[in-house]
């Protein structure tokens, strides 16, 4: 069995970086002042004042890591379900790049029904930008295509996080 380069897959998919997997990444201590120095938005906040890496990553260019070298050590040790299946050969390395497009495919998806519902901020993870919609519209009165479009977004939501669950996310 020949083994993948994790970085053929990673370059291909891009999505634990990009908002979708993850909305943000707990630094370590000893990486906070690294990475403060290379990008402006790290946060602090939370019970536990840890400082996080918000995503989309700001060191993420396409399907590139800026800061690779550097990365936090959660970057470092993370590898999805996904390509852990590769890896051991449960699934095909074509199988997987449908799999990955899919889910580029629902995001895109879900990031299109949220600018038609007004929300362009695309510096943010996606499951944060769907919580505010959830607050404005889950009370407010709606016209009747601002409710399906809400009910669009809602469906697209959960078939990405379906597919995220069972195909990227380990555990």
């Amino acid at each position: 069995m020949k083994e993948i380069d994790s970085g053929d897959l990673c370059l291909e998919c891009g999505l634990c970086c990009n908002g979708v997997i993850f909305a943000d990444v707990e630094l370590r201590s000893s990486e906070v002042q690294n990475l403060r120095s290379k990008m402006q938005n790290l946060a602090s906040g939370g019970k536990n004042k840890k400082v996080k890496l918000p995503q989309p990553c700001a060191a993420f260019d396409g399907c590139r890591c800026r800061i690779y070298a550097e990365r936090p050590m959660y970057c470092h040790q993370f590898e999805c379900l996904l390509l852990k299946k590769v890896q051991s050969g449960r699934i095909g390395r074509t199988e997987a790049s449908r799999i990955v497009r899919t889910a580029k495919e629902r995001a895109e998806k879900v990031r299109a029904l949220l600018r038609e519902l007004g929300d362009t901020d695309e510096g943010t993870a996606l499951s944060l930008r769907f919580q505010r919609a959830a607050k404005r519209y889950e009370k407010a009165p709606l016209t009747e295509v601002t409710a399906e479009v809400y009910a669009d977004l809602t469906l697209a939501v959960h078939d990405l996080n379906m597919l995220v669950r069972e195909a990227f996310y380990p555990g």
